[in-house]
């Protein structure tokens, strides 16, 4: 099995919204981008013809998102695709910024780690917890990108 399970839900919870929206034609799904930058951009590079024929692109976690960026970047098609990844690196804020990226999924780490402590705690004292805690997700574009909110998630605090 490639990928990670988190990697894994995100893209079939994208393919999943994708069905609500019958004119958008997927033309490539189910790409292990491999395990690092690196090994992304270069699978995004064996794409090349498969890219310049899409809108957009989406790719499911920092290391695709990062090596995708790169890629285009290459092949000189920044800019000109639809481009949403996932995660918020400071690579990947530099690349919103510069209208690399169009948009960025980011969770929110400091309330998953104060959440799942929160539950450890919980459980320890015996009390229920919820099957599923929702920590959240917000999606960082150049509008909202120097809003407090996003500030405050990407600073860590």
């Amino acid at each position: 099995a490639e990928g990670s399970a988190s990697t894994m839900a995100r893209e079939a919870g994208f393919m999943d919204a994708i069905k609500k929206y019958p004119g958008i034609q997927v033309i490539s799904d189910n790409q292990y981008a491999g395990a690092t930058q690196s090994e992304a951009q270069t699978k995004a590079m064996q794409m090349v013809d498969t890219l310049k024929q899409a809108d957009g692109v989406f790719t499911p976690n920092e290391s695709s998102t990062a090596g995708m960026r790169n890629a285009l970047k290459q092949m000189g098609l920044s800019g000109k695709i639809k481009f949403v990844g996932f995660d918020a690196s400071s690579e990947l804020i530099d690349g919103l910024k510069a209208g690399e990226v169009d948009a960025l999924v980011a969770q929110n780490p400091t309330k998953m780690g104060y959440e799942g402590v929160k539950a450890a705690i919980d459980k320890i004292k015996g009390k229920t917890i919820p099957a599923i805690t929702d920590t959240g997700a917000v999606l960082i574009d150049k509008a909202n990108l120097e809003t407090p909110e996003i500030e405050k998630l990407l600073s860590g605090k």
